[in-house]
């Protein structure tokens, strides 16, 4: 396959990229990668975690899977994902104002915060990111006419997660990270014209990591 764009995504920022119908973009990364997709032509119709939920009848997708438009629209298709844990679509975006409201609830002694925090050894706010994933879109889509608050939530690559049967949702980011030096990816073919955004998510400790994104035109192997 012919090689579109290769570029490596600093970590907590943001890019956004344009792909034809039928390209292939692979998402490279040993840390969590928020991602979103928006049609070229139409940028109010974009991914929708419910619409790709609800249409295949799961809460986690992967290799053979489709994100799909608010319009009900199939987007794109996942043709390879090498993660071995289970990728997110019930959380949003991490965000300055989001940082400041768990910092919030970790000192009226919130119980999960209180373990996640005291696991990553965050003792004051500073100890968190300053921003995050919903302002790394923002700067993805700089010039683009999609407004803050239109922003779709993302389909959260690598953001370990498993539900338990009383419907409690637990982060299982740490537990499913890669090697170091060795990073997962997964492929997603465009089924329309889109325009698509990725952020390389600080994580809650500051440990995310930059990512690494090709675009392939796949038509040399027709």
């Amino acid at each position: 396959m012919k090689v579109i764009e290769d570029v490596v995504v600093p970590r907590n920022s943001g890019k956004s990229f344009k792909m034809k119908k039928g390209q292939i973009i692979r998402v490279s990364a040993e840390s969590v990668v928020d991602f979103a997709c928006f049609n070229l032509h139409n940028l109010r119709e974009r991914f929708d975690q419910a619409r790709t939920k609800t249409n295949q009848r799961r809460v986690f997708i992967s290799t053979g899977h489709k994100l799909y438009s608010k319009l009900n629209n199939p987007m794109m298709t996942i043709l390879e994902d090498t993660y071995k844990g289970t990728h997110d679509m019930q959380y949003g975006t991490c965000s300055k104002s989001g940082y400041d409201e768990w910092w919030r609830l970790w000192q009226q002694g919130g119980e999960w915060l209180r373990r996640d925090f005291d696991m990553r050894s965050i003792k004051k706010r500073e100890d968190l990111p300053d921003h995050g994933c919903w302002e790394n879109f923002q700067q993805g889509l700089e010039g683009y006419d999609i407004a803050p608050e239109d922003m779709p939530s993302p389909f959260n690559m690598f953001q370990g997660m498993e539900i338990t049967p009383d419907g409690k949702i637990l982060r299982m980011i740490d537990k499913y990270h890669p090697e170091p030096g060795k990073p997962d990816h997964m492929d997603l073919r465009a089924e329309m014209d889109l325009l698509v955004v990725v952020s390389a998510c600080p994580e809650m400790d500051n440990k995310g990591k930059a990512v690494r994104v090709t675009i392939y035109d796949a038509k040399d192997d027709e």
